[in-house]
């Protein structure tokens, strides 16, 4: 799911670990108290439960959470326990930037399926380096994946549109364009709101990166068809 708080909010979120590992959530990049913050040695044993509570302080952004027990964050967040956290503050609101519907997020993972159609991780082979490195951090994909769906496309309205974009992948990093060539708008990164829009000819993402664009969709006739791909790279 995606939590939408706004700056000052005080909130409380009960977690419930029905795992059968243990397990606890990051609030990634959120400023939150030591405790608060899903470090591994607070992780929450199969069956328990944590109460986190903290005051947003963060300016508007795109933030995300997940979890964060140790030997076990890649599998857990490959598994698809991950989301948005989104902020908002008056000085984002002053701006009229677009919003409702309008305000698009996109979660880019990369996925492999067996031949059940279930999800599948690398086993990590052998107990060296290179696999514990594969269990902890992840491995690529096979497919990748738009907000849980492959092949996935949306339908838009020929106005502006923000859209936020979360490489929510183990490993893979992205390098982002539209296909057609159209520059990007970048107006957000990690840290929220940039002091103005930066035109770029692609995006770079890695794991757990995140960036905001302006993308104004009235340039194109209906039933046209805009494209986000990642270009290759060395």
């Amino acid at each position: 799911p995606i939590l939408r708080v706004r700056r000052g909010m005080r909130v409380r979120i009960h977690f419930i670990n029905q795992l059968p590992q243990p397990s606890v959530v990051h609030w990634h990049g959120m400023l939150v108290p030591e405790a608060m913050d899903g470090h591994p040695r607070f992780a929450v044993p199969p069956g328990g439960q944590i109460r986190y509570e903290f005051e947003i302080d963060n300016r508007a952004g795109t933030y995300w959470f997940h979890p964060h027990p140790h030997g076990l964050t890649g599998t857990q967040v490959y598994g698809g326990l991950a989301g948005l956290l989104i902020v908002s503050d008056d000085e984002e609101r002053a701006l009229g930037l677009p919003s409702g519907e309008q305000d698009l997020a996109l979660v880019i993972q990369d996925r492999s399926f067996g031949p059940d159609n279930q999800l599948q991780y690398a086993s990590g082979g052998g107990g060296g380096m290179g696999g514990m490195m594969t269990r902890m951090t992840g491995f690529l994909g096979e497919q990748i994946l738009v907000n849980g769906r492959p092949n996935a496309t949306l339908q838009v309205q020929r106005r502006a549109y923000r859209v936020r974009l979360l490489n929510g992948s183990n490993s893979r990093i992205y390098k982002l364009a539209w296909r057609d060539g159209t520059p990007m708008t970048v107006i957000g990164t990690d840290g929220g709101l940039l002091a103005g829009p930066v035109t770029r000819p692609y995006v770079t993402l890695a794991p757990a990166e995140r960036v905001e664009l302006w993308v104004d969709f009235s340039a194109h006739s209906a039933g046209d068809e805009l494209s986000l791909h990642s270009l290759a790279f060395a």
